[in-house]
């Protein structure tokens, strides 16, 4: 994304847009999730409602390192964001798996508690492979792109720099301290 005159444009990339729009809606998600354990724990407050509450804290931190990640083009961030989303993909995908098998009956209510979170999971897998696509192109560049890729992170001196652009040497002249030979 860039900002130009004061005018933001929205990038021209359809998968970054759908990434953009994925962590919009992780967004939303995160904050209900918020306030919705936030009433709860000023219902019910015991150690599940606070580690409830601090998880979508989290929830939120790591959708706002997605932004940061999109925004900045910075593929060890992204890598974050999926390994925290794949974390919580599989402890849901545990959770339903241990839902339906220690339900004692199997009834309308139970049915559309399952389905809600399988439509969940569905909707958290399909975010993963949209964002892990973008990952792959991002780091694909990263590749081309060699060792210049992020500079943010890494504080490189210029002399370094052009001492390894502009010199060739051979493996023998590189433990040579002077032009003069080490016989005479």
């Amino acid at each position: 994304m860039s900002i130009e005159s004061g005018e933001l444009q929205l990038p021209k990339d359809n998968l970054l847009r759908t990434c953009f729009v994925v962590g919009a809606f992780e967004l939303v998600r995160s904050l209900y999730f918020s306030f919705s354990s936030v009433s709860l724990m000023v219902l019910h407050t015991n150690w599940y409602t606070i580690m409830a509450f601090l998880s979508t804290i989290a929830w939120i931190v790591t959708v706002g390192v997605l932004f940061v990640a999109l925004l900045t083009g910075r593929p060890t961030l992204l890598v974050f964001w999926l390994l925290f989303t794949a974390f919580a993909t599989a402890t849901d995908i545990v959770y339903l798996i241990w839902n339906v098998t220690s339900s004692p009956i199997f009834d309308a209510e139970h049915f559309k508690r399952w389905t809600i979170s399988y439509l969940g999971i569905f909707y958290e897998v399909t975010c993963l492979y949209l964002v892990f696509r973008y990952f792959k192109r991002l780091y694909s560049y990263v590749l081309l792109e060699g060792d210049n890729y992020d500079t943010t992170t890494k504080v490189r001196s210029t002399e370094d720099y052009i001492d390894d652009e502009t010199q060739t040497q051979s493996p023998s002249s590189k433990y040579r301290t002077s032009g003069k030979s080490s016989k005479g």
